[in-house]
């Protein structure tokens, strides 16, 4: 298991002001925001804390995923929703076959989904996603069996996608 409390504290806890100090937040440009790497994660994913800090409760956050990359089988404690904004993520829910998911399209995963995701598209991308309770993220494999963060990094970096 990840918990991403390191290194997200300062720029999150920032974003979850109280609302006498807090005017809210404006990103007019979503491939501008404050995008950082987080350990245990493919380095071709990065995510931008926009409100709320997601080590500790709920949070808005954009991910960013390099084209061509892949977060593979994984689930999370927290219940996700997710915008995809920019780009062509290919989606798959573990026993399911494979979703293209387009610009503007939706989905919401429940606490313990099994998934992962390939970004198909020539240009990054882009996902809004919020979170209901502290981030975290469990590798498993193809059965459903928890792995570490190093194997399922390097069965990533081995994937050259045939599979799905």
């Amino acid at each position: 298991m990840i918990a991403f409390a390191m290194g997200l504290g300062v720029s999150a806890a920032a974003a979850a002001a109280p609302a006498t100090g807090n005017h809210g937040t404006l990103l007019q440009r979503p491939a501008d925001a404050a995008f950082i790497a987080v350990p245990g994660v493919p380095e071709c994913t990065t995510i931008a804390p926009l409100h709320g800090d997601m080590s500790k409760g709920p949070a808005t956050l954009m991910v960013r995923m390099k084209a061509g990359c892949l977060v593979p089988y994984h689930w999370h404690t927290p219940s996700e929703e997710l915008i995809v904004l920019q780009g062509a993520p290919l989606a798959q829910m573990r026993g399911q076959r494979p979703v293209l998911l387009q610009v503007g399209s939706y989905s919401q995963l429940p606490s313990g989904h099994i998934h992962r995701f390939r970004c198909t598209s020539k240009v990054d991308c882009l996902i809004f996603l919020v979170a209901d309770a502290a981030f975290d993220i469990h590798f498993v494999d193809a059965a459903g069996k928890e792995i570490s963060t190093a194997a399922a990094l390097e069965a990533a970096r081995r994937d050259d996608g045939r599979k799905w």
